[in-house]
């Protein structure tokens, strides 16, 4: 305290020629309307200012949130929207519900690839769903805990996706081969079937897993040996697995009604 009042008598000129040249200019501003409105204008920009920056930083730091709160709108509008065409009438098909989900663990360079996700049976999540993203196809879900869950995602040697060309009927089962976390292989595509590079894969109607037509990926390339029967296929995947933040669990309301109706048949 003796240093800092020593301080301030040491440069006591300072401070009170600093504190005339303060009341000198707030005389002139008002005294004169140029110099008040020159000052009015330059203080309402420099607030402007630093009130944009305080703004920006606020909604960085709350984007986490925000980006929660968009998931769930959209989980809910995918649940509500969900619809089949059919002879140009459109029927509400409920038979889907949506869950959105945070990815909290990921890997994609390995053998075996998993996800985590921050919900799990309390919020609705059970084994063998389907899990995407607004591009595509994730994976299934594999374990779940009552509040976690763990994801097979497309990038494991266990995964397999039934698909189909999104302009045609036909269909195939993707694998992957361990190589890429990008490309993966279609398998069973006879060679009477008319393909090219960049033709839509899509989910089909044959899974009990997903609904029809959500985007897998494209073919990036393809050949076939003169003694085969099959295309040899490599598929652009739809989703950057190196980039997952939120994703929609999808759970079939009409699941067991399907599986039981099914098991009938085969009995």
């Amino acid at each position: 305290m003796r240093n800092l009042i020593a301080f301030f008598i040491r440069h006591h000129v300072f401070f009170v020629f600093f504190l005339l040249e303060i009341i000198a200019v707030g005389m002139l501003i008002q005294s004169h309307y140029y110099q008040a409105s020159r000052f009015a204008s330059s203080s309402s920009a420099w607030s402007g200012q630093m009130l944009e920056g305080y703004n920006n930083s606020t909604e960085y730091f709350s984007l986490k949130e925000i980006n929660q709160l968009l998931a769930e709108e959209n989980a809910r509008l995918k649940t509500m929207r969900t619809s089949t065409k059919s002879d140009s009438i459109v029927f509400t098909n409920n038979q889907y519900q949506y869950i959105s989900a945070k990815v909290i663990k990921n890997s994609y360079n390995k053998r075996n690839n998993y996800l985590s996700l921050n919900k799990g049976s309390l919020h609705g999540l059970e084994n063998g769903m389907g899990v995407c993203t607004q591009q595509g196809v994730v994976g299934i879900i594999r374990d779940v805990s009552e509040h976690y869950a763990t994801v097979m995602s497309i990038l494991n040697k266990n995964t397999v996706i039934s698909t189909r060309f999104s302009k045609s009927n036909h269909f195939g089962e993707l694998h992957w081969d361990g190589k890429s976390a990008d490309f993966a292989q279609l398998q069973s595509i006879e060679k009477y079937v008319q393909i090219s590079v960049g033709d839509s894969l899509v989910t089909n109607s044959y899974s009990s897993i997903f609904p029809e037509g959500i985007p897998i990926g494209t073919i990036n390339r393809f050949e076939r040996e003169s003694t085969e029967n099959f295309y040899s296929i490599e598929v652009d995947l739809s989703v950057d697995y190196r980039n997952i933040d939120f994703v929609y669990v999808i759970k079939d309301m009409l699941k067991e009604e399907r599986k039981t109706l099914e098991k009938n048949q085969i009995e």
